[in-house]
């Protein structure tokens, strides 16, 4: 691939902008993300809302999101029911995000709201979608292999030509994730999630920061659900529209293939006195075994094509819970909460 190219004009946007950070035990940091993310949006001149999500934090992190939301009429917290992890925090931002372009990120100050205008830039070029890539790769050879071949994989199943698709912080045209279906860790694959053909994607390089307070809520052990939600996020992408095709296919495949073998030894044994029992049995059982599993493909296709019917059609209920909503009492003639 070719190098990332770095934006640095054409950064006006006359609409509003929503930035979206899930905070889980950051009072340390909150205060001075709201700083920042003002300052740069006051800088440029941008129309904006910062969504705080609290996903079911311990510490002081709440608390201090609703004495910021009460003086700041930029500024919108929310506190989930609960942890639900970074995934479901993003989507209840998402769905309170009014803005036309919607920014996620971090809310522990690896993400440098500095970007923020070279998104807006991008964006006013025309993209639907655009993505930090982590400009450094992991130090060490394994971890830099690792790290490709992850990425590799993600390209090869979701068919999306990003360089990174860990990195939360990429900008959204808002009708990208209004809708979107976010679940497990589904997060780090949004990018592959939400592009589809004719949609216009780009990355430029960003510096991910060491965090300064506290510590990383990335555990190795999440590396095996990642593993697993590659193949959740295949199906999403391909079948999730369509399951029977899928599994009607493989049920009829192997249907096909059963009969064809069982067929041909009942007529030899028929009409040429084969002796399955003596010569044949595994053979015979294994094609009888085909037929089972063909008819339970069918019948599982048409279940899958009933569950996703259901699926589409009754998004009333969201996995999660919102118990407080925070924002200031004072409102101006564009921001009302």
């Amino acid at each position: 691939m070719p190098p990332l190219a770095i934006p640095t004009a054409n950064t006006a946007f006359a609409g509003l902008i929503s930035v979206v950070a899930p905070l889980y035990n950051e009072a340390d940091t909150v205060a001075q993300l709201v700083s920042r993310v003002a300052a740069v949006m006051q800088q440029h001149g941008y129309d904006y809302e910062l969504i705080l999500v609290n996903d079911g934090s311990s510490d002081r992190s709440w608390s201090i999101m609703q004495d910021l939301a009460a003086h700041d009429r930029h500024l919108v917290a929310i506190d989930l029911a609960g942890n639900y992890g970074q995934t479901l925090s993003l989507r209840a931002g998402f769905a309170q995000a009014r803005g036309e372009v919607i920014i996620a990120m971090d809310g522990d100050l690896q993400h440098d709201p500095a970007y923020i205008p070279q998104f807006i830039s991008l964006i006013n070029e025309g993209y639907d979608m655009v993505g930090g890539a982590k400009a450094k790769r992991p130090e060490g050879a394994i971890a830099t292999a690792l790290a490709t071949t992850a990425h590799g994989i993600i390209r090869q199943l979701s068919g999306v030509q990003l360089r990174y698709f860990g990195a939360t912080y990429k900008a959204y045209r808002s009708y990208l994730v209004k809708n979107v279906e976010m679940l497990g860790d589904a997060h780090r694959f949004l990018g592959a999630l939400v592009a589809r053909k004719g949609l216009r994607y780009c990355e430029f390089p960003i510096e991910i920061h060491e965090r300064q307070f506290g510590q990383s809520n990335y555990k190795i052990s999440k590396l095996f659900y990642v593993i697993l939600d590659l193949f959740i996020l295949r199906f999403f992408i391909v079948h999730s529209r369509k399951p029977f095709r899928l599994f009607g296919l493989a049920g009829l495949l192997s249907l096909f293939t059963g009969s064809l073998l069982a067929g041909q030894f009942l007529v030899r044994s028929i009409f040429f006195g084969l002796n399955i029992e003596g010569t044949y049995p595994l053979e015979f059982i294994f094609s009888l075994f085909l037929i089972m599993a063909g008819i339970f493909l069918l019948c599982f296709g048409v279940l899958a094509e009933i569950g996703m019917y259901n699926y589409y059609s009754r998004r009333t209920r969201t996995p999660y819970i919102v118990r407080h909503t925070a924002a200031s009492a004072v409102v101006g003639e564009q921001i009302k909460y």
